[in-house]
């Protein structure tokens, strides 16, 4: 007991204990008590006898339930009971009048008690990965709750009374069953907090606002004041081309048979009314006759929803396989997931019976098909019996009934009647027609992304080009690409489309549409935008289609099987695919170009890491329609491997959600082909097993080896952090020492710029609606240089006024951002919360400024490394100043891996309360949020973003302006820094309307923000 004690506090954590002993209800002075990491199965009654206590900790034991006793703790202001075996609360756990944080996570408890939610100073409340099914309105009397977390329960719907939380600064929701939100919900989003509710079933349109981010789900609650239910339903069209899909949705509109009707180009899209099959309300069901040529499917599965029904339409006459109707289903699938519902139409059925074996395609595609209904489109055999079957159908969507604002159906109706005499229309006409339905800014914007999103239109308001057209018409837009795709010089240059052929293709046509020259930046943005097409160099007014390329693979540095030298490391991965995913590596391509070698073919690409100081080169290939091979070479390859393998599974969530497939990792044995299962190694290592046998070879190999280049995300960030930081201080001795070797440096380059990533990736799972990167400085002191700080170090701070300034990160050229600085006035308090999140910030920049110009690839002058050098010195002098009762770390727990520690991620979550604060309209100075290629989420500066949206381009023949789409001028970084995206420009309204900036400081970009501290 004596050495367990210390002053105020006793510890017996990790000691293995089954009960405690008995003397322990004598330290009646007691303050903290830490029993974290036993096998603790009850708590004595005698633990009431700790009246003084303020701090109980019983972490990682198998309680199953607590004493009445506990109420007894009246100044308990922290209790921590997180991963133990707990049923039920007791009632008197509402006797702790004083507590602020309980801690349940990881327990069984099904019901909470009543006598919980008389805990008024409670401040967080944390119950995931419990049982909960109910979340009782009493919620709402916790009026000081700052954290509520509720992760994987079993809650099936929340409380209108949530949003009488008004302090909740962090709600989290995840993993629960909950299908629809309160409309209360927005009287916390309004205030911006920290909100996350992934893998939920929420129905549509949540989904798709959720994915939007707060402002977009903020203005669709809100909306809901006047919702009515809402009938309407997606029906897509589909098939190989003449099998009779725009006669059969004449049949369906009770028109006349037209024999020899002309083929579909691009897609149709008609209403139709159907009667719902239970309620006494019509449907409209909007039927898109989608072209069954090849060079549409490109384009055409963009419009392919996940919450829509298919009608595949298949020739009898034809057969089966001739009509493609196992490939029609597999794209379906593939592009929609498993929930993907389809009806099976052959057509011509006077004529011949259909013949397919439909058990075996229900096996091969389960609870996907409803049914086969033969029809003829010239008699009208089947017909009555088909409608009838898509109302069942439809009626049975997710959306069908959803409540919407009668306001904002009547603007999307008003917006869509005019698409078949305008293909496209302004961003200012879009605006206006939903004022005219009395919709505010943030409503406008929301249902515009909507309907982006539900396919009724294409609207890209986030992009610097595309963000002032709005195109009605899809199929408009289709037949643009496909003429481009269709091009014979095109497709004899391999793919290379020189820009003065697109007054050939799109203007100067004699059959088929006819574009203006005015829309052609806009198309070939937009065709980047689907990757499809990048532009070469700008000098050379060309770009490539990646899916024209040669088919034969051209000559390399290297191939697989290549030998290499002994500083070069390779990491392989081998990702097998259950279905062939048509267009995988020309999106890879386009994605990828910033990396490009100009070395390309149909099933592969070999890429070099733009930066050279990172010596990185991989090569991806195609093989057997279903297995790629991704291999990377490089003094330390993990950086560009991690990138590639993100950026290819980003993709293969994104774009092929209904795709299975397997990572495998080669046998290291010369000429083995045996192969191991990614995620069988990952299991074996947490088994504790060391080696793993190859069946091929039957040689034993490590598993950390076989693992080299997959395990970075299961080292702790923070010793990662600060390995590297001492191997950052052995390389700037070594280098004054003229001991530098530049393969060191490469492999320090390289694993700094894969540790930065991770770091973006553990705060983003926090907070990725504003910036996350700063740095803390004093105000200037006339006009000399930056303070030492070694003067900092003695003089005492009093916080009166701290400067804070937002970086821009960019990967190898992260710096601050003086736009973005803001100054901070009697915020000593703002200050203390964001102490612990400022210390990981710390450690993260310092790997962020390049030591010398090798370690990053660029060559940076001197004196802006020393300058950037001092301002992190200076932010640590900062944070050592702060006041000692900030919150520390992790109680003797072992630190999170890959996810911030709690007060951590409270500081973080301050952070973004400041900013909030200071920049309501959030404009952080104009830097931008992007999405890197690999699917992170980065803030960048106006010079970089030109890299992740290069704007319109400069065209031959330049456009005349188009409905306030300026032509480009041809530098994207000028255009950035002065234009604004909706959103922007919403707030930018509401400034000139009066509202308050909060001190934010805008200032000339100069190399150091404040020069003198």
């Amino acid at each position: 007991m004596e050495r367990a004690r210390r002053d105020g506090y006793v510890r017996f954590s990790g000691w293995g204990l089954q009960s405690l002993p008995a003397a322990i209800s004598e330290l009646g002075d007691l303050e903290r008590l830490y029993l974290i990491h036993n096998r603790l199965k009850s708590l004595p009654p005698g633990l009431g006898h700790l009246i003084n206590l303020t701090e109980l900790d019983v972490r990682n034991n198998v309680l199953s339930s607590l004493p009445k006793e506990i109420g007894e703790l009246r100044k308990l202001e922290e209790l921590y009971l997180d991963d133990n075996q707990i049923t039920a609360l007791p009632p008197e756990i509402g006797q702790l009048s004083e507590l602020r944080e309980l801690d349940l996570d990881g327990n069984k408890i099904e019901v909470l008690p009543s006598e919980l939610f008389r805990l008024r100073n409670l401040e967080q409340l944390d119950l995931r990965n419990n049982r909960l099914t109910f979340l009782p309105a009493e919620i709402g009397h916790l009026t000081n709750l700052r954290r509520l977390y509720l992760s994987n329960n079993r809650l099936k719907e929340l409380p209108p009374e949530i949003g009488h939380l008004t302090k909740l600064d962090k709600l989290e929701l995840d993993g629960n069953l909950i299908t629809e939100l309160p409309r209360e919900v927005a009287q916390l989003l309004s205030r911006s907090i920290s909100f996350s509710i992934a893998r939920n079933p929420l129905a549509d349109p949540l989904p798709d606002l959720v994915s939007r981010g707060i402002d977009a789900l903020d203005a669709y609650l809100r909306s809901l004041e006047d919702a009515v239910p809402h009938y309407e339903a997606k029906v897509l069209i589909v098939g190989e081309g003449a099998v009779g899909k725009t006669s059969l949705l004449a049949a369906l509109k009770d028109e006349k048979f037209v024999k020899n009707r002309n083929t579909t180009h691009g897609l149709e899209i008609h209403p139709l009314l159907f009667n719902h099959p239970d309620l006494d309300s019509e449907m409209t069901v909007r039927a898109w006759d989608f072209g069954g040529q090849e060079v549409y499917r490109i384009t055409h599965q963009f419009f392919f929803s996940r919450r829509a029904l298919y009608i595949l339409v298949w020739n009898a006459r034809k057969g089966q396989e001739q009509s493609e109707v196992e490939g029609w289903l597999s794209r379906v699938r593939l592009r929609v997931g498993h929930d993907a519902r389809a009806i099976l139409v052959p057509t011509h059925c006077d004529e011949r019976n259909p013949e397919i074996d439909f058990e075996q395609l229900k096996q091969s595609f389960p609870n996907m098909l409803s049914g086969q209904f033969p029809v003829d489109n010239q008699s009208g055999y089947g017909i009555s019996e088909l409608r009838s079957e898509i109302a069942k159908e439809a009626a049975n969507l997710p959306q069908m009934g959803r409540m919407l604002s009668p306001r904002w159906i009547a603007a999307r109706d008003d917006v869509l009647a005019r698409y078949q005499s305008e293909p496209q229309i302004s961003w200012a006409d879009f605006v206006e027609a939903c004022k005219s339905q009395h919709l505010d800014e943030e409503e406008t914007i929301t249902l515009a992304e909507l309907l982006h999103d539900l396919g009724h239109i294409i609207y890209y308001g986030d992009d610097e080009g595309l963000r002032d057209i709005v195109v009605l018409n899809p199929e408009w837009l289709t037949k643009a690409i496909a003429y481009v795709l269709e091009d014979a010089p095109t497709r004899e240059a391999n793919g290379v489309l020189d820009h003065a052929r697109l007054r050939t293709i799109w203007q100067d046509r004699i059959e088929g549409e006819v574009y203006p020259s005015r829309h052609h930046p806009y198309f070939l943005r937009l065709m980047e935008k689907f990757d499809i097409s990048y532009r070469l160099e700008e000098r050379e007014k060309k770009s490539l289609i990646a899916q024209l390329v040669p088919h034969s693979r051209p000559v390399l540095p290297w191939v697989f099987r290549t030998p290499v030298s002994a500083n070069v490391r390779v990491v392989t991965l081998v990702c097998k695919l259950q279905e062939s995913a048509p267009g995988i590596v020309a999106w890879l391509t386009v994605r990828h170009h910033n990396s490009s070698t100009g070395k390309h073919w149909r099933n592969g690409v070999f890429l070099r890491h733009p930066t050279s100081a990172y010596a990185s080169e991989a090569l991806i290939e195609l093989q057997q329609d279903r297995r790629l091979i991704m291999q990377v070479r490089a003094p330390s390859p993990d950086l560009f491997f991690n990138v590639l393998r993100d950026s290819l599974e980003h993709m293969l969530r994104g774009r092929w959600p209904g795709l299975r497939y397997q990572f495998l990792v080669p046998c290291p044995t010369p000429g083995c082909t045996g192969e191991f299962p990614l995620n069988g190694l990952l299991r074996r290592r947490e088994g504790g097993s060391a080696t793993r046998d190859c069946l091929e070879c039957d040689h034993d190999h490590d598993i950390s080896v076989l693992l080299t280049g997959f395990n970075t995300g299961q080292v702790e960030i923070r010793s990662h952090l600060e390995a590297l930081h001492e191997e950052l201080d052995a390389i700037h001795a070594s280098v004054g020492r003229m001991e530098g070797s530049v393969q060191r440096v490469e492999v320090f380059a390289a694993q700094s710029a894969d540790s930065l990533r991770r770091v973006l990736k553990v705060v983003s799972a926090e907070v990725s609606d504003c910036p996350r990167m700063f740095t803390l400085a004093l105000p200037p002191r006339n006009t000399g240089p930056l303070v030492p700080a070694a003067m900092l170090r003695e003089r005492r701070l009093t916080f009166q006024l701290v400067y804070l300034t937002l970086w821009c990160e960019h990967p190898g050229e992260w710096h601050p951002w003086q736009p973005a600085t803001y100054e901070l006035k009697q915020e000593r308090e703002w200050l203390v919360r964001i102490a612990p999140y400022a210390n990981f910030v710390l450690k993260t920049l310092r790997l962020a400024v390049p030591i010398v110009g090798a370690v990053s690839g660029i060559a940076l002058p001197r004196q802006t490394v020393d300058d950037l050098s001092k301002r992190i010195e200076l932010m640590k002098v900062l944070a050592e100043k702060l006041p000692a009762e900030v919150e520390r770390q992790e109680r003797l727990g072992e630190l999170p891996k890959n996810e911030l520690t709690k007060p951590e991620g409270q500081a973080l979550r301050g952070l973004r309360s400041l900013l909030f604060k200071y920049d309501e309209n959030r404009s952080f100075g104009d830097l931008r949020r992007v999405q890197a290629p690999s699917g992170e989420l980065l803030w960048v500066c106006p010079r970089h973003y030109h890299e992740y949206d290069p704007g319109l381009p400069e065209l031959p023949n330049p456009p005349t302006r188009f409905q306030g789409l300026e032509s480009n001028n041809g530098d994207g970084a000028e255009r950035v820094a002065g234009q604004q995206t909706p959103r922007q420009r919403t707030s930018e309204k509401q400034e000139l309307e009066g509202r308050p900036d909060h001190h934010l400081t805008a200032v000339p970009l100069r190399p150091a923000v404040p020069e003198n501290t």
